[in-house]
């Protein structure tokens, strides 16, 4: 920094003010040369010593030991210039040797002006830090020297002064105030020489593995934060062998283009974005991506490392073997179409099914996203190994889900499933949401499909009991106190072609699920009364229920030949006797059939 000068009015003047120069089109521009901001004087304000900041860049004059209203600094700063939104500002500071230091003014210049200035001097109005009723113009001035005060405007006043002549000659005493003129402090500025030098763009050479890529109106989608689309970015796939290994990644678009671009490195849910990273052994996705919906043009990405040779770096898929087939369902959520996520509900049975068919065991991935992140959405997966084709009403044999229930854009999750046929159901966290949802099945299964199942029984029969008191007889280990509980007949149509199936399901009134559950079907001749302990005999049971299951509900599925009996008798009941509660029995059938309770006859039923 050169010495400081004096701050005498014989201080070199600048030349005349040329015609201001005509504005600079920066626009989809990289702009890159150097700022030299030359600083010869300060008047207006307290100044200790200047900040001068462009970019990153900050540089500072030394202090000045006696504060001054109108110090000189001669100080010559460089900048780099690599951005259209370059700007320079300095500020003017005061110190306080008690409290904190005080900016006592600051100048804020445009790129515009920075580039097309070409070294002339020029006086500048400082910001007063200062509350005062007017402000400055901001705009450069060539000056001389500082203002010329009028030499009358601050006279001193006497008494005859004071004395003015009304229109009818008579003398009247006026104030000393008023016909006192206050002198004008000047306000705050600065003298700046400031010359920009254009220079040629630094001329960049990418080391290491350098991969070609190209955003299109189909890949780019923009951001991938809270982008349920992001899946439709182009990915590459980094893999590091076997040991941890620093790296440099790197992405550039092409010269001339100001896009905001970036990329995400993923490793299933942790995510970074810094260039320099150090990466322990193991295969991470490399998502670049334009901020602009829509953006196309070319870009490289780089990957570099002194252990280059402990990398391996391609596009993804490595060819089309390994393609996903991607099969994607848009659907809708209504106030009767969402049964939540509580499978111990069965409103569960309410939400959308959407079915699964793989020709082979295969690695798949299912992604549910919405097109905000308000509400929390998942899905459950259930194998269905019997009427296929069919909504599923028995919540069973649940092969995969989402972790968690979460308010995101997306949610998924990965598996691998054998040979056959699987149910995803995608809800909301609460029951009742309404919402436009997008569920996309991921493969390795070519011939895998993925349809909506719309398909349901066509006939439903519903009837409802208590167990109380004596009703409450318990699980058939109970003994005779089985057969007290409600019993109810099922009649099939007696002209059947072929085999018949249908669904039977108990469901306990309780949202606990706190008591196990099950159900038999006995096969008699005579429907008419209740079996008794006395009169039931090991062949009547045609079937039951594998096991009695703490479960809000619990179902069978039954196939009947031609030649089998139309009418079973269902016996419903809790595990333990005694426990009272409210319950529903409801068959599900293609064919129309006829459920009612059986009356209890007078006769005890306490035998064994």
């Amino acid at each position: 920094m050169s010495e400081t000068t004096s701050t005498a009015s014989t201080s070199p003047v600048a030349a005349a003010s040329p015609a201001a120069a005509a504005p600079v089109n920066i626009k989809d521009k990289n702009i890159f040369g150097t700022l030299e901001v030359k600083i010869k004087e300060v008047k207006g304000c307290q100044t200790h010593f200047l900040l001068a900041k462009c970019e990153l860049a900050q540089k500072r004059t030394e202090d000045k030991t006696k504060p001054s209203a109108n110090h000189t600094f001669v100080d010559v700063f460089e900048f780099r210039v690599s951005s259209p939104n370059s700007e320079l500002e300095i500020e003017a500071w005061k110190k306080n040797f008690f409290f904190k230091d005080k900016v006592t003014g600051k100048l804020v210049l445009s790129i515009n002006e920075l580039l097309t200035a070409n070294g002339e001097a020029k006086w500048y109005p400082l910001s007063s830090m200062k509350k005062t009723a007017g402000a400055a113009a901001h705009r450069p001035r060539t000056q001389t020297s500082p203002p010329a005060v009028d030499s009358t405007a601050a006279a001193p006043t006497s008494p005859e002064d004071t004395k003015e002549t009304n229109s009818e000659g008579e003398v009247e005493e006026t104030s000393p105030k008023a016909g006192r003129a206050k002198k004008q402090k000047d306000p705050p500025e600065i003298n700046l020489e400031i010359k920009f030098t254009k220079n040629e763009p630094p001329k960049e050479v990418l080391k290491g593995i350098v991969l070609d890529g190209q955003w299109t109106t189909e890949n780019s989608v923009g951001s991938l934060t809270n982008n349920p689309h992001w899946v439709k970015c182009a990915q590459y796939l980094l893999t590091v062998k076997n040991e941890t290994t620093p790296l440099f990644i790197k992405l550039r678009q092409p010269e001339g283009t100001d896009q905001r671009i970036s990329f995400f490195v993923l490793n299933y849910d942790s995510v970074s974005v810094d260039c320099k990273i150090e990466l322990e052994p193991g295969q991470y996705c490399i998502i670049p991506y334009a901020e602009q919906f829509g953006f196309t043009g070319k870009y490289k990405i780089n990957v570099d490392s002194e252990r280059l040779t402990n990398l391996e770096f391609y596009p993804l898929p490595k060819d089309e073997s390994t393609q996903w087939k991607e099969i994607t369902i848009n659907g809708l959520w209504t106030n009767t179409t969402n049964g939540g996520c509580d499978v111990n509900l069965l409103h569960w049975t309410k939400s959308p099914q959407h079915q699964i068919t793989l020709s082979k065991s295969a690695r798949l991935c299912i992604l549910v996203s919405q097109d905000d992140h308000e509400k929390s959405i998942g899905f459950y997966v259930l194998k269905q190994t019997n009427d296929v084709g069919k909504r599923l009403v028995e919540y069973r044999d649940q092969v995969g889900k989402t972790e968690t229930f979460k308010p995101s854009c997306h949610n998924g999750n990965t598996m691998s499933l054998e040979k056959g046929t699987y149910i995803v159901i995608p809800s909301t966290f609460d029951q009742g949401l309404e919402g436009a949802y997008h569920i996309t099945l991921f493969t390795d299964d070519q011939a895998a499909t993925f349809t909506t199942v719309t398909d349901t029984w066509k006939n439903t029969e519903l009837v409802k009991g208590t167990w109380v008191g004596k009703s409450a007889g318990g699980s058939p280990n109970n003994g005779a106190s089985f057969f007290d509980n409600p019993q109810y007949k099922l009649k099939l149509p007696k002209d059947r072609s072929g085999e018949m199936s249908f669904f039977v399901q108990l469901i306990q009134e309780s949202t606990l699920a706190d008591e196990s559950i099950g159900f038999v079907l006995i096969n008699r001749d005579d429907h008419s009364d209740t079996v008794k302990a006395s009169t039931f005999q090991n062949e009547h049971l045609f079937n039951k229920t594998p096991n009695w299951e703490k479960r809000n509900d619990i179902g069978l599925r039954v196939t009947v030949t031609p030649d089998q009996s139309s009418e079973y008798t269902i016996i419903p009941s809790t595990f333990k006797p005694g426990v009272n509660r409210s319950f529903r029995l409801q068959v599900f059938s293609d064919v129309p059939v006829e459920i009612e309770e059986i009356e209890a006859s007078e006769e005890s039923s306490d035998e064994e």
